[in-house]
């Protein structure tokens, strides 16, 4: 079953670029993730006031990649590049303890 899951994100991940524009688009969503951040807390504030930005960027994007077609096709790739944000924050503390294990050592 997580396979399924994954190869499903998998799947549409590769299906969500499919141009420049699209790849404009991701990053730009990357860049505006803190912006969409700070309007979905605007708009819902009791709503989101215990949830982390990492985790709140995870589920604004993944439901504007996933359902963002249904008020603009460019929303999708939009979507991606916040979600990947969230999901880059969430595991950074993690991810970086083990990139820092290939630090040279002096001796």
């Amino acid at each position: 079953m997580p396979d399924d899951i994954l190869g499903g994100i998998v799947k549409r991940a590769q299906a969500t670029i499919g141009d420049g524009t699209d790849m404009a688009l991701v990053v730009g969503g990357a860049a505006g993730a803190e912006a969409v951040l700070e309007v979905v807390r605007s708009w819902f504030p009791d709503q989101t006031a215990d949830i982390t930005d990492e985790v709140l960027a995870i589920i604004a994007g993944g439901l504007l990649w996933y359902y963002g077609e249904r008020l603009h096709e460019r929303l999708v790739p939009v979507g991606f590049g916040v979600a990947v944000v969230g999901a880059a924050g969430w595991s950074e503390e993690w991810v970086s303890g083990i990139i820092s294990m290939l630090e040279k050592k002096e001796v």
